[in-house]
């Protein structure tokens, strides 16, 4: 059976379809097609990188054109029928960053709120019950107490709509009374990769980061070396900040999901011993080679806050307020959460600190992406395999042989035909649910068979669910059936 994601396509969400692929899982997608790309490429775009990341070929997931925020996610009849015959679970981690909203007909409820409703009447209609709820753990608001894993309601005030708007959508989630479990992951901040500081959305900290590696380089270097920035800020510079890296979130709810013991339960994800704000800023005049910040929240404040400013500075402390304005509630404060369920299952999965060397990879990382502006590299696709092998498709009579199909690598798709007669006689999205052999095979690989350029026996060794005289014999059966769609398929050119 497969698992239902939404939000494939935001951080968190990329994260969770590498790992989960790379750990055999089988994996169906909710995208929402943009004004240049359609789903499939979109999906194609995030799995390349993560193969050139890694040097190796993954899995396609199935992918579902529909938009979250439309009543039954938009999705056509034909991928609810699917959706419903092949999906037992769902992991709901779609969601937008959005503070403030205008009122509740827009972000950030739209998506927030409406498409987690959405998302339950569609699990409720279909017939999934196992479901994971991604959420945040600031649905606690503000609150100075320890925020408990199994607490949500505690009368707490919430500090924008997006906080609010979770909170509301949590409480959705916990009253599906058809589910036979709800799980539910509360994040803290999320940061970028804490190995390679990549990330492909740029809030949070990395607001900060950008304006300082916008504003600082400009400014004039003193006789010591050092760019001067005395801009005053209102907190202490003591403290903390519950930051915690994109892989780890994904390694720990990879765990988590992958646990049957651990269904049911709510966990927190945050870092053992939080960062405090004055070491943030204290690696970034370390990384940028400034100095001059100025805690005016400490009550002894180790600079003087009457240091005159010149017409630079000025502007640098105005545009950085300015800009960093819509975080300026979470600068004072910050909860204490506690993971006592996380502590149990993944204990073992320790969060990496936010450390000087992890804060300068993030700035590397947002200067080598231009801050969000590069152009994403991308393979072009030459075989579309689903398209080929739909198109590829007869209408057939008799028996059929049924086998699977799992094509990795650009172009690649999991698919379920039916061999008759020497041809393809009907395709199904996604790989048998019976016993049946199934082939895994990169494209490349399967072009050059079908191309000629390579003997059908090179994929003999990519069977499972099969003897080695089956998996000659199936071989032969799959290469005749596509022999005749060899033109179609090998000249499909994306």
């Amino acid at each position: 059976m497969y698992t239902l994601i939404t939000g494939a396509t935001g951080l968190v969400g990329r994260y969770l379809l590498r790992d989960l692929l790379l750990n055999g899982h089988q994996l169906a997608v909710v995208v929402r097609g943009s004004r240049r790309t359609n789903p499939a490429t979109r999906i194609e775009q995030i799995l390349q990188y993560w193969e050139k990341e890694h040097q190796c070929s993954l899995p396609r997931p199935v992918v579902l054109s529909g938009d979250i925020s439309l009543p039954g996610f938009g999705l056509s009849a034909e991928d609810r029928d699917w959706v419903q015959a092949n999906c037992n679970s769902i992991i709901h981690s779609a969601a937008i960053l959005e503070f403030f909203g205008k009122d509740r007909a827009g972000e950030p409820w739209r998506t927030n709120y409406d498409g987690t409703r959405h998302m339950l009447q569609l699990c409720r209609e279909l017939g999934i019950r196992d479901i994971h709820y991604v959420s945040t753990a600031y649905v606690a608001g503000m609150q100075k107490q320890r925020v408990m894993e199994g607490s949500l309601e505690a009368g707490q005030t919430f500090r924008n709509d997006y906080e609010e708007s979770k909170f509301e959508a949590e409480k959705l989630v916990r009253a599906a009374d058809f589910a036979e479990h709800v799980t539910v992951y509360r994040p803290a901040v999320i940061c970028g990769d804490s190995q390679t500081g990549y990330t492909n959305t740029y809030h949070g900290l990395f607001v900060y980061l950008r304006l300082m590696a916008m504003l600082i380089p400009v400014l004039p270097t003193g006789p010591d070396g050092k760019k001067k920035t005395p801009i005053r800020v209102k907190f202490t510079g003591k403290e903390p900040r519950n930051l915690i890296p994109v892989d780890w979130v994904s390694a720990v709810m990879c765990r988590l999901f992958e646990t049957p013991e651990a269904r049911g339960l709510t966990f927190h994800m945050a870092p053992d011993t939080p960062i405090r704000s004055r070491e943030i800023i204290d690696c970034c005049c370390e990384y940028f080679q400034s100095t001059g910040v100025i805690y005016e929240g400490d009550p002894e404040p180790e600079d003087a806050a009457d240091v005159p400013l010149n017409e630079d500075q000025r502007m640098f402390e105005s545009l950085f307020q300015e800009n960093a304005e819509t975080y300026a509630a979470y600068e004072s404060t910050d909860n204490c959460f506690d993971m006592t369920n996380t502590k149990r299952f993944a204990g073992d999965i320790p969060c990496p600190p936010l450390d000087r060397t992890v804060i300068h990879r993030y700035i590397d990382y947002g200067n080598e992406d231009k801050w969000g502006k590069r152009k994403p590299e991308f393979q072009r696709v030459p075989v579309w395999y689903e398209q080929a092998l739909t198109r590829a498709a007869t209408v057939g009579t008799g028996e059929a042989t049924q086998v699977g199909l799992n094509i990795l690598g650009p172009g690649g798709v999991q698919m379920t035909l039916g061999l008759a007669n020497g041809a393809v006689v009907s395709v199904e999205r996604g790989l048998p649910q019976e016993n049946q052999p199934v082939l895994t095979v990169s494209a490349s690989e399967l072009t050059q068979v079908l191309s000629g350029a390579e003997e059908p026996s090179v994929v003999n060794r990519g069977w499972e669910g099969c003897s080695e005289e089956a998996a000659v014999e199936l071989t032969e059966l799959l290469v005749s059936a596509l022999a005749g769609a060899a033109t179609a398929v090998v000249g499909d050119g994306g």
